[in-house]
């Protein structure tokens, strides 16, 4: 082999199942993936391996000069070769990367030889296997928890961001914050997990995560869509009101309404009259009417769903008395005094 001879080895791209690194190849040979994602401005780390001729293994030291240049001869700097040589393993991150239109070239340094492996790394948008976004990077994707979900047990949701840059991979945060947040980078993957006690209040609520992705020249941040968070909760905030029935009629009666929040809507609604020690049902439906006694004019109710009852307070009318007076053109005056007036 002349020392001062410099081989030039184009980069397959057709090679789809990689040759396994090590073993008594015919060539020498660069294998990559096919095509790699990377955001404009960050950086990205490519797989790389590598064959060599027969005899050539013996060469393979700790000690050789690995570097990329640019098909100008160009050394780049701004790499990190990541790989061991010794392993066949050439993975290598570029940092800032934008477009440029050139192909890379990687180079081996033995002792007296140097061995040239020709990437076509190139940015070039027609021709490269360097996909890079000029703008924004796609948006994570959220995923919701399965449902039902009830109050008073976890509930996680789960965002996962692309990873284009392993040294600086996106910050997910969320918003809400509704509880605590864990990430994991996985590959190409960042997942940020939110955990949180469901409650009642939580029901309604837009929840949305956000990547954030380091660029030098300042972050570029998506966000998700949102999602709509559904809570399942027994029936609150029940309570029992009464007003006059309308039109009016007469032997005093009065229009009982029973109000509640519950998710899903309450299924069934009991009213209730307290009678000295006993406690009469006296009909259903979320309102009622009923006639008014002389005394023990004390009601309430009762609501139920799937997920449990509530009782409202005691509507008590102690001194309301309904007085329905009969004018002679044949309508009806409705009021509610501690006396009940007589009209002529």
């Amino acid at each position: 082999v002349n020392t001062s001879s410099t081989l030039l080895i184009l980069l397959n791209y057709s090679v789809f199942t990689l040759k396994r690194a090590g073993c008594n190849a015919a060539k020498f040979e660069a294998l990559m993936p096919a095509s790699v994602t990377t955001l404009s401005g960050s950086c990205v780390t490519v797989p790389c391996s590598f064959t060599l001729r027969d005899g050539f293994d013996a060469w393979l030291k700790p000690g050789c000069g690995k570097y990329w240049y640019k098909i100008t001869y160009q050394p780049i700097s701004s790499t990190t070769i990541r790989g061991d040589l010794t392993a066949y393993n050439c993975t290598t991150t570029f940092d800032n990367v934008h477009e440029d239109n050139v192909q890379y070239y990687f180079k081996i340094q033995f002792l007296l030889v140097s061995l040239w492996f020709k990437s076509c790394l190139g940015l070039h948008s027609n021709r490269s296997k360097l996909v890079w976004y000029p703008g924004l990077p796609d948006a994570p994707r959220l995923t919701p928890p399965k449902e039902p979900v009830v109050e008073g047990t976890p509930v996680e949701l789960g965002c996962s961001a692309p990873s284009y840059c392993d040294t600086h991979p996106p910050t997910v945060t969320w918003t809400p914050a509704l509880g605590l947040s864990t990430q994991l980078q996985q590959n190409d993957t960042v997942t940020s997990t939110l955990t949180f006690n469901a409650s009642h209040l939580h029901h309604g609520n837009n929840v949305s995560c956000a990547a954030a992705y380091y660029i030098p020249s300042g972050n570029k941040t998506v966000t998700s869509t949102r999602y709509q968070l559904s809570i399942s909760y027994a029936p609150r905030n029940t309570s029992a009101v009464g007003s006059p029935c309308l039109p009016a009629r007469e032997g005093g009666c009065l229009k009982l309404t029973c109000t509640s929040h519950a998710n899903p809507a309450v299924s069934e609604v009991s009213w209730y009259r307290i009678h000295g020690e006993h406690i009469l049902k006296i009909g259903s439906g979320s309102s009622l009417s009923i006639q008014l006694w002389n005394a023990n004019n004390v009601f309430f109710c009762e609501v139920r769903n799937d997920f449990g009852t509530e009782k409202s307070d005691i509507f008590n009318i102690p001194d309301m008395v309904l007085c329905i007076v009969h004018l002679k053109s044949y309508t009806f005056t409705v009021s509610f005094s501690s006396r009940c007036l007589q009209a002529d």
